[in-house]
């Protein structure tokens, strides 16, 4: 029992370390800057929409019996689905979006501010990042370990000396207005951008590794060491989330909403310590994205050998998506976070819904209902997008109960559920009943 919860509380903190990277460190201080008073408000949407979902989803690995799965929850969609679905997802946050922006965060917050625009060109230090990404992650079966007991403490209590600083010291008085449209909304889609309900589906099968190499193979020790990992994980992630929300509504009197993220969190570092802030900011960001970067590039490497069956190689797999996010990290942060935008707000519904469902309605709902649900909600959250951005003008989507709040998919989720169910339910009676369909 004792070494089951220390290795649950490194589990944790490595939890903190994956799932606290290049968006988790811009999005809350901006929340914070626009929302001024009503930061709390802010936070509190979006820790929600950020942890608060991504522990529902580790909570329904679990108890779906999924965890051990490639797929993961994504079975009930069929295999040929699932396989796409989780492909799609593994392939966002690995070598298309997640990997590539860790490095871009890296780069914009870190080395920039520092060289002053000379010294280290960008091409040169994405090759130096992934390389170094590279080496820690060849070793899977230590891959967890090194996150939790080495880089985790250093990125928290770096972290936690900035928000204090923050705090003892403020740079300005909170804004007492409010300069968002919705403080609720923007909790929530920032949530979104930070892509850890997807993380979670990725990480759910690289922790449980670490945890059954620890001898920890039995349902209730891998419930029990998910709990608790879980439940470390989030605290920490309260904390800082918290603390960083704080520190940009201290500058909310000072700084205009067109700020560059990114630039956002040198400013107010540099604010509370000065000179040494930028130092200080840049070594703990190139640890929190380094981390990050780590897990997402092993859990994509451990997704492609498993569902493959060893036909790929998980060190093959990993040296190529380094190679390949040492490319695409070089178009900047602001080009990832703008491309991401419509593809998450895609495929997040979709993973939405499936987690959602099989949280509360797993046992009384057929896989029928589950692909229907999902198709739903991507096609509805497919035409949100494209009418957006003016490429498919379609008027309904305005009608859309909850839209303005960035769940439109929802009514159309429900109500392509409801008739695949309906009809998967009618498919069936006609079977037993030896009537042609």
């Amino acid at each position: 029992m004792k070494f089951l919860v220390k290795d649950s509380v490194i589990v944790g903190m490595a939890l903190f370390a994956m799932f606290f990277g290049a968006g988790n460190i811009i999005f809350p201080p901006y929340i914070g800057l626009g929302a001024g008073e009503a930061w709390l408000t802010g936070f509190l949407f979006y820790f929600v929409s950020d942890i608060g979902l991504a522990l529902l989803t580790l909570y329904a690995l679990l108890t779906s019996g999924s965890i051990d799965r490639a797929e993961g929850l994504m079975y009930r969609l069929g295999r040929v689905p699932a396989a796409l679905m989780m492909g799609a997802i593994v392939v966002c946050l690995g070598p298309l979006l997640g990997l590539p922006r860790t490095a871009a965060t890296t780069f914009a917050i870190s080395i920039a501010p520092l060289t002053g625009g000379g010294g280290l060109s960008m091409a040169a230090f994405t090759a130096l990042f992934f390389l170094v990404v590279m080496a820690f992650t060849l070793r899977e079966s230590k891959m967890v370990e090194i996150v939790g007991k080495y880089l985790t403490p250093f990125k928290f209590f770096g972290l936690f000396a900035i928000i204090l600083g923050g705090i003892l010291m403020p740079i300005g008085p909170v804004n007492e207005a409010t300069r968002l449209d919705s403080v609720m909304q923007t909790g929530i889609m920032s949530g979104y951008q930070t892509m850890d309900v997807l993380a979670a589906m990725m990480f759910g099968l690289v922790v449980i590794n670490a945890l059954k190499a620890k001898g920890h193979t039995s349902s209730s020790a891998k419930f029990m060491s998910m709990s608790i990992a879980g439940l470390v994980a989030a605290v920490l992630l309260m904390i800082i989330y918290g603390g960083l929300c704080y520190l940009g509504a201290t500058v909310s009197a000072i700084y205009p909403m067109d700020v560059d993220r990114g630039q956002l969190v040198v400013l107010i570092t540099t604010g509370i310590f000065g000179s040494f802030g930028s130092i200080m900011l840049g070594v703990i960001v190139s640890i929190s994205c380094l981390a990050t970067a780590i897990a997402l590039a092993g859990a994509t490497g451990t997704f492609f050998s498993s569902i493959s069956g060893g036909k790929l190689p998980y060190n093959a797999v990993v040296a190529l998506v380094c190679l390949f996010s040492a490319v695409t990290a070089n178009f900047g942060l602001s080009a990832i976070i703008a491309f991401a935008d419509p593809i998450l707000a895609i495929i997040y519904p979709g993973a939405l819904t499936v987690v959602i469902l099989s949280l509360a309605w797993a046992q009384f709902i057929n896989n029928t209902a589950f692909k229907g649900a999902t198709f739903g909600a991507m096609a509805a959250s497919a035409c949100l997008v494209l009418e957006g951005r003016g490429l498919l003008h379609l008027g309904f989507t305005k009608l859309l109960p909850l839209a303005e709040y960035g769940f439109g998919w929802i009514m159309p989720a429900a109500a392509c559920g409801l008739a695949a169910a309906l009809a998967g339910w009618a498919s069936s009676n006609n079977k037993e009943a030896g009537q042609p369909i």
